[in-house]
């Protein structure tokens, strides 16, 4: 095992966590994908949560996606719709860990999705936020910055939490300021969690690019 990247912040997280994979799978390394929140879920994404089939793909493929299916309560309350596309949530974190101990030759990389923010380009994390997988080596942070110049309540995700917390006006606008204070903001949070790996950010200028 090379590392275990844990993925947070807004726009650009699920292109980022895809590129990645791409990116260590083709140079033959084996990777796996998962979350600790939600993600949508790909062609190829295996829902079992059987630690053989897993285990078996990654040797066969290189590559795998993973997580479980959300119940049907929460599908409700999240009022996902029949034409959307479906999510998964993480495995367990048991049958995580055991992937990662059992396959030491096989499994080289681990990227999750450690985060939500609907859509959103930037986002000011709760408490309880991002959802960092306890044997993450790296975070990679990734803050949009497609939206400049635009209202902050419109773009940022709990920007009224960003407003409660750190007293941001209410007409403020997106610029280099505020995005420095996002990413600032994740980095505190992430230490004062106890974090103490690698951490990085990425600065997405478009849906699906970075600079």
């Amino acid at each position: 095992m090379e590392k275990v990247i844990s993925i947070v912040g807004a726009g650009g997280k699920t292109t980022l966590v895809h590129k990645l994979a791409r990116e260590y799978h083709r140079s033959g390394k084996g990777v796996l994908v998962t979350t600790t929140t939600h993600m949508y879920v790909e062609d190829d994404t295996d829902l079992s949560c059987d630690f053989f089939a897993l285990r078996d793909k990654i040797i066969k493929d290189g590559y795998c996606m993973a997580g479980q299916k959300i119940s049907e309560q929460k599908i409700s309350e999240q009022k996902i719709s029949e034409q959307s596309k479906p999510k998964m949530c993480g495995l367990p974190y048991d049958l995580l860990d055991k992937l990662i101990k059992d396959m030491p030759q096989a499994l080289d990389y681990v990227i999750i999705e450690a985060d939500g923010a609907k859509h959103h380009s930037l986002k000011y994390p709760a408490a309880d936020e991002p959802v960092i997988y306890p044997g993450t080596t790296d975070v990679i942070i990734v803050l949009g910055t497609w939206e400049k110049g635009r209202s902050c309540k419109d773009v940022v995700f709990r920007y009224e939490l960003m407003q409660k917390e750190l007293g941001t006006a209410e007409d403020a606008v997106v610029d280099d300021s505020i995005i420095d204070t996002l990413r600032q903001v994740y980095v505190r949070k992430l230490r004062d969690s106890g974090f103490e790996g690698r951490v990085s950010c990425v600065f997405a200028n478009e849906r699906g690019g970075s600079e």
